[in-house]
């Protein structure tokens, strides 16, 4: 069998994985939250990102949080070590 063709279940599940994680309404409404400003180039991406993949069932918001909760799952232990030793005995 080809590289390839063994590469394609590893792909397939990737993007399953993607759309389960990352493209599903997550009922966060943006009024409640606050606004965050980005660079143009990244808002076009991310608003061609939830109107193509999301099927129009998600919004900028669904995805950014998805985005970042994911970040926070995967990195949370390296934000919480690096904090610790940032911080600065007070006396």
């Amino acid at each position: 069998m080809k590289k390839t063709q063994q590469n394609q279940p590893k792909k397939v599940l990737r993007i399953a994985r993607y759309k389960a994680v990352f493209l599903r309404p997550t009922g966060v409404v943006a009024r409640c939250g606050k606004s965050v400003y980005i660079c143009t180039d990244f808002h076009k991406k991310l608003s061609r990102i939830v109107c193509v993949l999301g099927d129009g069932e998600i919004t900028l918001t669904d995805y950014l949080h998805s985005v970042l909760k994911q970040h926070f799952e995967d990195f949370g232990e390296e934000i919480n070590t690096i904090h610790a030793r940032n911080q600065k005995p007070i006396l």
